[in-house]
Protein backbone atom coordinates (compact mmCIF):
# COMPACT_ATOMS: atom_id res chain seq x y z
CA UNK A 1 0.00 0.00 0.00
CA UNK A 2 1.53 3.41 -0.90
CA UNK A 3 1.58 6.17 1.60
CA UNK A 4 -1.12 8.39 0.46
CA UNK A 5 -3.38 5.65 0.51
CA UNK A 6 -2.86 5.10 3.86
CA UNK A 7 -3.23 8.90 4.62
CA UNK A 8 -6.19 8.83 2.75
CA UNK A 9 -7.73 5.86 5.23
CA UNK A 10 -6.77 6.79 8.18
CA UNK A 11 -8.69 10.35 7.56
CA UNK A 12 -11.78 8.71 6.75
CA UNK A 13 -11.54 6.70 9.89
CA UNK A 14 -10.73 9.50 11.96
CA UNK A 15 -13.89 11.48 9.97
CA UNK A 16 -16.17 8.44 10.73
CA UNK A 17 -15.19 7.59 14.54
CA UNK A 18 -15.23 11.82 14.87
CA UNK A 19 -18.73 11.70 13.17
CA UNK A 20 -20.06 8.87 14.85
CA UNK A 21 -18.89 10.55 18.77
CA UNK A 22 -20.81 13.85 17.73
CA UNK A 23 -24.19 12.04 17.05
CA UNK A 24 -23.41 10.66 20.28
CA UNK A 25 -22.45 13.19 22.59
CA UNK A 26 -25.40 15.62 20.88
CA UNK A 27 -28.14 13.42 22.08
CA UNK A 28 -26.58 13.82 25.48
CA UNK A 29 -25.62 17.73 25.32
CA UNK A 30 -28.26 18.97 23.22
CA UNK A 31 -31.43 16.98 24.33
CA UNK A 32 -34.89 18.99 24.75
CA UNK A 33 -34.57 20.41 28.70
CA UNK A 34 -38.11 19.59 28.41
CA UNK A 35 -37.58 16.32 27.67
CA UNK A 36 -38.84 14.18 30.91
CA UNK A 37 -35.70 11.43 29.60
CA UNK A 38 -33.53 13.62 28.14
CA UNK A 39 -33.33 12.02 24.69
CA UNK A 40 -34.32 14.35 21.81
CA UNK A 41 -35.06 11.56 19.39
CA UNK A 42 -37.16 9.81 21.32
CA UNK A 43 -39.68 12.67 22.60
CA UNK A 44 -41.88 14.52 20.31
CA UNK A 45 -44.23 15.93 21.94
CA UNK A 46 -42.17 18.78 23.16
CA UNK A 47 -43.86 21.06 20.55
CA UNK A 48 -47.22 20.81 22.07
CA UNK A 49 -48.76 23.96 23.60
CA UNK A 50 -50.49 21.69 26.40
CA UNK A 51 -46.87 20.68 27.92
CA UNK A 52 -46.00 23.99 28.79
CA UNK A 53 -49.94 25.10 29.84
CA UNK A 54 -52.28 23.64 32.13
CA UNK A 55 -55.23 25.51 33.79
CA UNK A 56 -57.98 25.29 36.56
CA UNK A 57 -60.88 26.33 37.56
CA UNK A 58 -62.44 27.74 40.84
CA UNK A 59 -66.14 27.65 40.61
CA UNK A 60 -68.53 29.57 43.04
CA UNK A 61 -72.46 29.18 42.16
CA UNK A 62 -72.61 30.32 37.90
CA UNK A 63 -69.36 32.34 38.25
CA UNK A 64 -65.86 31.55 38.91
CA UNK A 65 -62.04 32.25 37.96
CA UNK A 66 -59.61 30.49 35.96
CA UNK A 67 -55.96 30.20 36.28
CA UNK A 68 -53.74 29.44 33.81
CA UNK A 69 -50.29 27.96 34.97
CA UNK A 70 -47.50 28.48 32.64
CA UNK A 71 -43.96 26.70 32.45
CA UNK A 72 -41.50 29.26 33.14
CA UNK A 73 -39.85 30.55 30.10
CA UNK A 74 -42.85 30.58 28.20
CA UNK A 75 -45.84 32.72 27.75
CA UNK A 76 -49.47 32.63 26.02
CA UNK A 77 -51.21 35.36 23.92
CA UNK A 78 -53.27 37.42 25.60
CA UNK A 79 -56.90 37.92 24.79
CA UNK A 80 -57.23 40.05 22.15
CA UNK A 81 -54.25 38.97 20.30
CA UNK A 82 -51.75 41.86 19.66
CA UNK A 83 -51.72 41.01 15.98
CA UNK A 84 -54.41 39.66 14.19
CA UNK A 85 -52.38 36.04 13.20
CA UNK A 86 -51.95 35.33 17.06
CA UNK A 87 -53.87 32.82 18.49
CA UNK A 88 -55.32 34.70 21.62
CA UNK A 89 -56.21 32.55 24.74
CA UNK A 90 -59.97 31.70 24.41
CA UNK A 91 -62.10 30.09 27.41
CA UNK A 92 -64.93 27.43 25.70
CA UNK A 93 -67.60 25.35 26.86
CA UNK A 94 -67.00 21.91 24.66
CA UNK A 95 -69.71 20.05 23.90
CA UNK A 96 -70.13 17.01 21.49
CA UNK A 97 -67.20 18.40 19.30
CA UNK A 98 -68.93 21.79 19.22
CA UNK A 99 -67.20 24.73 21.37
CA UNK A 100 -69.16 27.19 23.02
CA UNK A 101 -67.98 31.24 23.88
CA UNK A 102 -68.17 31.80 27.78
CA UNK A 103 -68.54 34.85 29.44
CA UNK A 104 -65.02 35.99 30.66
CA UNK A 105 -63.56 39.09 31.63
CA UNK A 106 -59.98 38.64 29.79
CA UNK A 107 -57.32 40.72 31.91
CA UNK A 108 -54.91 43.56 30.32
CA UNK A 109 -51.73 41.38 29.23
CA UNK A 110 -48.28 42.25 30.11
CA UNK A 111 -45.80 43.50 28.02
CA UNK A 112 -43.10 40.47 26.39
CA UNK A 113 -40.52 42.78 24.92
CA UNK A 114 -41.17 40.93 21.77
CA UNK A 115 -42.66 43.60 18.90
CA UNK A 116 -43.35 42.48 15.51
CA UNK A 117 -44.52 44.94 13.25
CA UNK A 118 -43.78 47.57 15.61
CA UNK A 119 -46.36 46.00 17.61
CA UNK A 120 -45.51 45.12 21.14
CA UNK A 121 -46.85 41.75 21.93
CA UNK A 122 -48.73 41.48 24.97
CA UNK A 123 -49.11 38.06 27.10
CA UNK A 124 -50.79 36.05 29.89
CA UNK A 125 -47.99 34.49 32.36
CA UNK A 126 -47.87 32.11 34.88
CA UNK A 127 -50.79 32.38 37.56
CA UNK A 128 -52.79 34.62 34.78
CA UNK A 129 -56.76 34.37 36.16
CA UNK A 130 -59.61 34.67 34.15
CA UNK A 131 -62.68 35.07 35.85
CA UNK A 132 -66.12 33.77 34.08
CA UNK A 133 -69.25 34.41 34.55
CA UNK A 134 -72.80 32.45 34.13
CA UNK A 135 -71.59 29.31 33.74
CA UNK A 136 -74.18 26.45 33.23
CA UNK A 137 -72.36 23.58 32.84
CA UNK A 138 -74.61 20.45 31.41
CA UNK A 139 -73.84 16.73 31.82
CA UNK A 140 -70.99 16.20 29.30
CA UNK A 141 -69.82 19.53 28.84
CA UNK A 142 -66.59 20.37 29.82
CA UNK A 143 -64.32 24.00 30.28
CA UNK A 144 -61.45 24.43 27.52
CA UNK A 145 -59.31 27.35 27.23
CA UNK A 146 -57.42 27.26 23.42
CA UNK A 147 -53.77 28.69 24.26
CA UNK A 148 -51.06 28.92 22.45
CA UNK A 149 -47.21 28.78 24.00
CA UNK A 150 -44.28 30.95 23.49
CA UNK A 151 -41.01 30.77 24.60
CA UNK A 152 -39.29 33.91 25.42
CA UNK A 153 -37.00 33.50 23.04
CA UNK A 154 -40.21 33.81 21.04
CA UNK A 155 -40.31 30.67 19.05
CA UNK A 156 -44.51 29.96 19.56
CA UNK A 157 -46.09 26.37 19.21
CA UNK A 158 -48.99 25.24 17.12
CA UNK A 159 -51.81 25.92 19.32
CA UNK A 160 -53.80 23.61 22.25
CA UNK A 161 -57.21 23.30 23.92
CA UNK A 162 -56.50 22.25 27.09
CA UNK A 163 -59.25 20.76 29.76
CA UNK A 164 -59.73 22.96 32.56
CA UNK A 165 -59.08 20.89 35.90
CA UNK A 166 -61.96 21.75 38.41
CA UNK A 167 -60.58 22.34 41.88
CA UNK A 168 -62.94 22.84 44.86
CA UNK A 169 -63.29 26.34 46.47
Amino acid sequence: MNRHYRYGLGALAAVVILGGAAVFLSGRFFASADSPTGDSAAYTAFANSANHVKASFVQAGEDGVITLHIAPHWHVNAHPASLENLIASTVFIEHDGTQHAVRADYPAGKRSGITIDNTNILVYEDDTRIPVHQLKLAAGDRLVVRVQACNDQGICLAPATISVAEKKA
